[in-house]
C-alpha cells in the first residue's frame, strides 16, 4: 500500500481535478470523486460529512514529497569509520601530539652547537666554546625522549580505539533511530486505515462516535510519534557526522546497515592476553620507563658538562716575544661546577613523577580488567536477548496484529482489543531493534575493550 496521502493515492483529495504522479507529471483531468479504499473494501461517495472532510484533510497533511529527487549514496560503516579516522579532530590533535613527541626526541638527539664570541681589542681575540656532549646525560636524555615519543605514539592509538567504537556506536544508533522512524510510520498507516474504516462505519450507523473519535486520538498520537522519531534521527545523523569531522551536518547524510542477528565467535579465553597490549596499557609502560630514565638523569646531573675552547688572537707584538709572527692560539677547558646547588629538586621530582607513572599503570591495568569483564557479561546478556527474539517472537507479534486486524473487521473484536494487539505489535518491534542494537554495540564493546577487532 503506497504512503497515506502521497501522490497517486486514492485516499487523498486530487488537486484541481487532476492526479498527481509520483514523479511531478499529471494525468488527464477526471472528475472530482474522492474514494477513498476502507478496510472492509467499500467505496465512500464523494460527497462527505465536513467530520469527513477534516479526516481527509488530517490523512493528507505532509503527504506531498518532491519527486524525481536523485537520492544521496548511503553509506556503510566501514566508509564511515574510515573517513572519521582521517578526519576526526580527537584523532588529528593525538596525532600532532606525537609528531610534536618525536620533535622534542630529536631535539634529545641534538649536538650542541658551538659559541663564537669576537672581542674587539689590541690584539683581536676570536674564542670558540663547544660543549663536549658526550657524557651520560646524553645517554639518559635520549632515552627518556624515545620513550616519551613511543608513550605519545601509544596514546594516539588508544584515541583510535576509543573514536572507533564511539564511531561505530553512533552508527548503529542511526540505524536504531531509522528503524524506529520506520515503526512509528507503519503505526500512523495503521490508525489513518483504522480511521478511514471506521468514519465509512460511522456513517453506515456499525460504529458508535466514541470510538471514531478514540481512533482519531490515536492517529495524532501517532503522528505525534513519528515527529518526535524524526527529530531523533536527525539528532543521531548529526553526532555521527560530528565524529566524522565534518564540518556543517548535513541533512542529506544516510546510512546503510542492518540490525539483524549474526553470530559472532569471540575468543573468551584469549581476551585478557589480547587486552594486555592494549594502547592505553602500553602508553602507561613506555610512561614508566621514561620516568625512570628521567629519575637516571636527575642523579646523574651533579656531573659537569665539559667545554672546550678555542682561542685566536691577532694583531701587533713586541719584538722578541713569544709568537713574534704576530698571531697566538690557544686551547681552553671548562665545566661548570656544581657548588652552590646540586640539583636536588631536580631529583625530588623525577622520583615524584616516577611514583605517579608507576600508580597510573596500576590504574590503567585494573581499568583493563573491569573493561573486558564489564563488555564480556554485556556481550553474554545482549546475544541471549537476541537469540531469543531471532527464535520467532517478531513473526508471533505479526501474526497476533494480522489476526485481529481481521476480527475487528468482521466484527469479532472490540476497539479496545485492536488498540491493545497493535500497541503489544509496536512495541515487540521496537524492543527487537532495541535488541539488536545491543548485541552490536556489546560486540563492538568487546573491540574496545580488548584494543583489537575480534569481530571479522
Amino acid at each position: 500500500m503506497g504512503r497515506p496521502g502521497a501522490p497517486g493515492d486514492p485516499g487523498c483529495p486530487r488537486r484541481n481535478g487532476r492526479q498527481t504522479l509520483g514523479n511531478g507529471s499529471a494525468t488527464r483531468h477526471q472528475p472530482h470523486h474522492s474514494l477513498a479504499p476502507t478496510e472492509g473494501g467499500a467505496i465512500v461517495n464523494a460527497r462527505a460529512t465536513w467530520r469527513g472532510r477534516a479526516i481527509g484533510l488530517l490523512l493528507c497533511a505532509g503527504a506531498v514529497r518532491p519527486g524525481g529527487a536523485q537520492q544521496p549514496t548511503a553509506w556503510t560503516l566501514e566508509r564511515v569509520l574510515a573517513v572519521a579516522l582521517r578526519q576526526n579532530p580527537d584523532v588529528l590533535a593525538a596525532r600532532l601530539r606525537a609528531d610534536s613527541a618525536h620533535a622534542e626526541q630529536r631535539i634529545a638527539r641534538a649536538i650542541p652547537n658551538p659559541i663564537l664570541n669576537s672581542a674587539p681589542n689590541q690584539p683581536w681575540q676570536y674564542t670558540v666554546t663547544l660543549p663536549l656532549d658526550v657524557t651520560p646525560l646524553r645517554f639518559l636524555r635520549t632515552r627518556a625522549a624515545s620513550r616519551g615519543a613511543a608513550a605519545a605514539r601509544a596514546d594516539a592509538d588508544d584515541v583510535v580505539r576509543e573514536v572507533a567504537f564511539a564511531v561505530r556506536q553512533a552508527f548503529f544508533d542511526l540505524l536504531l533511530a531509522e528503524r524506529q522512524r520506520a515503526l512509528a510510520r507503519d503505526r500512523r498507516e495503521i490508525f489513518r486505515q483504522l480511521l478511514e474504516a471506521d468514519s465509512v462505519r460511522l456513517r453506515s450507523g456499525d460504529v458508535p462516535q466514541r470510538e471514531v473519535t478514540k481512533a482519531e486520538l490515536e492517529y495524532a498520537r501517532a503522528a505525534a510519534d513519528l515527529l518526535r522519531a524524526d527529530a531523533q534521527v536527525h539528532a543521531a545523523r548529526f553526532a555521527l557526522e560530528l565524529l566524522m569531522g565534518v564540518g556543517a551536518p548535513d541533512t542529506t547524510f544516510t546510512v546503510t546497515g542492518d540490525l539483524a542477528y549474526r553470530p559472532v565467535a569471540v575468543p573468551v579465553d584469549s581476551l585478557s592476553a589480547l587486552a594486555a597490549s592494549r594502547p592505553d596499557v602500553r602508553g602507561a609502560r613506555e610512561r614508566v620507563a621514561q620516568s625512570e630514565a628521567l629519575s637516571k638523569l636527575a642523579a646523574t646531573l651533579w656531573i659537569p658538562l665539559p667545554e672546550l675552547t678555542l682561542s685566536h688572537s691577532k694583531g701587533p707584538f713586541a719584538s722578541g716575544d713569544l709568537f713574534s709572527n704576530g698571531t697566538a692560539n690557544a686551547i681552553g677547558f671548562g665545566f661548570t661546577l656544581p657548588l652552590l646547588y646540586w640539583n636536588g629538586g631536580e631529583r625530588e621530582r623525577s622520583r615524584a613523577g616516577l611514583q605517579q607513572a608507576e600508580v597510573w599503570t596500576r590504574r590503567v591495568q585494573a581499568q583493563v580488567a573491569t573493561d573486558v569483564a564489564t563488555a564480556l557479561d554485556a556481550y553474554r546478556s545482549a546475544r541471549g536477548l537476541a537469540e531469543r527474539y531471532e527464535g520467532g517472537l517478531l513473526a508471533q507479534a505479526d501474526t497476533v496484529l494480522a489476526t485481529a486486524r481481521y476480527a475487528y473487521r468482521r466484527g469479532a473484536m472490540s476497539l479496545i482489543d485492536l488498540l491493545d494487539a497493535i500497541r503489544t505489535y509496536a512495541d515487540t518491534r521496537a524492543d527487537y531493534d532495541v535488541a539488536m542494537h545491543n548485541y552490536w554495540v556489546s560486540v563492538y564493546a568487546l573491540d574496545r575493550a580488548v584494543g583489537e577487532d575480534i569481530v571479522p
